[in-house]
């Protein structure tokens, strides 16, 4: 929830300066998902911006990666209903900043036309502005190959939200911004130490699943006097017959073994 105080992360160690530049958010620590490390960052914008405004504010972050869902959350669940509806509608200031409009967009409900629908969401919230500034993070890839087809690159955005509609002033903007720049710096580290597990996870499960079907493999061998190659057939075959994975016909046939299925010791 939103605090009731101005919160400055520490300096990094080894900065006696303490600059901007030398601060990160641990966003990382305790964090298991990427959702989590989003609800840390949320919770330290909130704090950040709230000094400056002077009223409650509550804070969301929005982040859309390529073939994924995006990820959602926020200091309160009105605040993820919100970012939500506006994934789902494509209208408010929150996409108009992950679109790649203005790096920052302001909507004070009363008088603003850019957004209808979304300032009537607002309204049942009992919100009166919002302040949704663009996270600049690192590209994806590098420049695609000529013909190729370009991966979308991952995009994200902060959200402020206040009662007031009178909330969010060139002050209050300009320091939104510059917390922006060190969110987004924090996020970087967070979404590439998330995609580091994911893909040590997803190679370990793919060396697990490759290791059942070779020892199912060689129990069919040794039963059928067969080849390597007639073996996985005669696994294929039963997977398309009974519907589900190769691994999980090998892994069924492993766990018949009289001494039980053989573990794989990647890692040790």
């Amino acid at each position: 929830m939103a605090g009731s105080g101005k919160a400055r992360p520490p300096a990094a160690s080894g900065s006696p300066n303490g600059t901007p530049s030398a601060i990160l958010l641990d966003l990382v620590t305790g964090a298991e998902t990427l959702r989590h490390s989003l609800e840390l960052l949320a919770a330290a914008s909130a704090r950040a911006v709230v000094g400056t405004a002077g009223p409650v504010i509550e804070c969301g972050v929005v982040v859309r990666q390529p073939k994924r869902s995006p990820v959602i959350t926020g200091t309160s669940g009105e605040v993820i209903r919100l970012l939500e509806w506006e994934q789902e509608k494509g209208e408010g200031p929150v996409n108009d900043v992950l679109a790649g409009g203005h790096p920052v967009a302001v909507l004070q409900r009363s008088g603003d036309f850019r957004w209808p629908r979304y300032c009537q969401e607002l309204q049942k919230a009992n919100l009166g502005s919002v302040l949704g500034t663009r996270l600049r993070l690192e590209p994806d890839n590098e420049e695609p190959a000529d013909g190729a087809v370009p991966v979308r690159e991952t995009t994200a955005a902060l959200a402020f939200f206040a009662q007031d509609a009178k909330a969010f002033p060139l002050q209050v903007i300009s320091e939104a911004r510059s917390f922006a720049g060190l969110a987004a710096k924090s996020l970087q580290m967070a979404l590439d130490l998330h995609n580091a597990r994911s893909t040590a996870s997803d190679l370990r499960l793919a060396l697990d699943s490759r290791t059942s079907i070779n020892v199912a493999c060689g129990v069919i061998m040794a039963q059928n006097r067969c080849s390597y190659h007639e073996a996985f057939s005669i696994l294929a075959r039963a997977s398309s017959h009974r519907n589900i994975k190769v691994r999980l016909v090998a892994e069924d046939i492993l766990e018949r073994l009289p001494e039980g299925p053989p573990r794989a010791h990647f890692g040790h």
